[in-house]
Parts: C-alpha cells; structure tokens; sequence
C-alpha cells in the first residue's frame, strides 16, 4: 500500500511510521539522530521525479514512530530496517543514509550483509566515531574518557562553527529540523546514542558487495575528510565525494549539485 504517515510493525512489536510513494525502484531514506522521515525534501522530490519509489522510514523513538525503552542499540535499528524490507517485499533497493543513518545501515549488513540491497549511499558518517590510540578519524573531540558525557550533551563535541551558511530556502528546512532536534527527548535516548558512539563498523566495510557513494562536506564540523575517504577506499566497489560549501549536510546545503549526482550514481553501471 502507498501513501504517507503508513504504519509497520517490527518484529518486538514496535509501531513505526513510514512513507511510501512511487512505483519505481525502491530508494529507502534513513535519517539521523534526533530526525525524521520529513528530513529529505529535496531529495524526495528529485527521486520521485525521476520515476522512483522513494520509502522515508521514522526510526523507533523518533518521528511518529513508537518511542520505546527498549531496542536502543544500532543493530536492533539494522533489524528494524530489515523488517520493513521483508514487510514491502523490497528488492533491489538504493539505501541511502545520513549521519547515524550510516551507522544504522552498516548495522543492517554486519547482520544480513548486503541481500537485496543493490546500492548504498553513506552521507557523512564515521565508520568509528569515538576516537582512540588506533583511531584518529572519529568525531572532532570525542574520546572515551568523555563518552558517556557527551552522549548526555553534558561535554561539548564536534566543531559547530565550522557549518557554513546556507542559502535561505535551504535555511527554512533546517529550521524545521533543528525545531525537532531541541523538542527531542534526548534523555530517553541517551543509550541509543552511546551506542552509537561505541559502534566500530571498520571490519563490515569490506564485506560491503555493492556500489557504494560516500559524500562529505568541505566543511564539517564533525568528521575529518581523511576518514570519510577512508570508508569509501574500504569497501569492495567505492567512490568518494566532498562537496566544497557543505559541512554535515551536504545533500541539504548543495541539494541541486548532490541530487544530480546521486541520479547519476543510481543510474551507474555496477
């Protein structure tokens, strides 16, 4: 069934809120930490108009998605994406995450490796985003010592005035999330997001089969160019983009530049 504000549930029974328009091949859309499936605006359009079937999922707790204290870990949310797959009977499908997204599809392959998933865009997201003695691409300022704190938003993290500007029409939509992102219950989620930051999804990445796309921001207030380039060179068939006037949001800031390259990727050949 197509439409919007449409209603799955997992397999622990969790109700979650999903969007399904097009009759195309299937893109689904997976947001980030504090997000929603309203997060995609310009891509939605753009996918659409090209004749695909574009899936926008709420992630559990977020959205009008059922907010549960239970399931707050990246692989129980991979699991949740492979429910909704299995539900929709998809094939085929063009994954595309941002920020916690990625980690949230890299979750879904450590689990079930790459079936019926044909592609895969990462959109600025560490493979490791604590940073220690092995690793120095995680988030800007994040270290074990300070985790958990951070994870509460008790510790600063990241780079915040490096984000640049962005055009006013861009500006009104991420208005609209930054709006969500305050009005989140951050404090029922704090283990979801820990989880987040101790996730080390390096050894998935040369298990990934697929064409996969990852895009960064010149920009960035949270991740080294260095490591995003590094995931792109540690899957079996990557390439790599950094858009020069973007930071986390890349596919928000140049949408009309990152659109027609994400056309063209998804047209590729393999």
């Amino acid at each position: 069934m197509s439409g919007t504000g449409l209603m799955f549930t997992t397999s622990d029974g969790v109700k979650l809120c999903y969007d399904d328009e097009g009759t195309g091949a299937p893109v689904l859309l997976v947001h980030g930490y504090s997000a929603n499936r309203g997060y995609w605006p310009f891509q939605r359009r753009a996918l659409l108009d090209a004749g695909y079937r574009v899936i926008n999922i709420d992630q559990r707790g977020h959205g009008d998605s059922d907010r549960v204290a239970f399931g707050q870990r990246m692989s129980r949310h991979g699991m949740d994406l492979r429910d909704l797959m299995d539900g929709l009977r998809l094939t085929d499908v063009a994954l595309i995450g941002h920020s916690m997204g990625v980690s949230v599809s890299l979750a879904l392959f450590s689990l079930y490796g790459t079936h019926n998933v044909s592609r895969f865009v990462a959109i600025d997201q560490s493979p490791k985003i604590i940073n220690d003695d092995g690793w120095k691409w995680g988030v800007f300022g994040v270290e074990w010592p300070l985790a958990w704190e951070q994870a509460n938003f008790r510790q600063p993290w990241g780079e915040p005035d490096r984000e640049p500007a962005v055009p006013e029409h861009v500006a009104v939509e991420l208005a609209k999330l930054r709006h969500h992102h305050d009005s989140f219950p951050h404090e029922q989620v704090t283990e979801l997001l820990m989880d987040h930051f101790a996730a080390d999804w390096r050894d998935v990445l040369s298990r990934i089969d697929i064409p996969t796309w990852v895009v960064t921001g010149r920009h960035n207030p949270y991740y080294h160019a260095e490591g995003m380039e590094w995931f792109a060179q540690h899957v079996q068939h990557g390439s790599y983009s950094i858009f020069e006037n973007s930071g986390h949001e890349p596919h928000m800031n140049e949408a009309a530049l990152f659109n027609k390259q994400l056309l063209q990727f998804l047209k590729s050949t393999p």
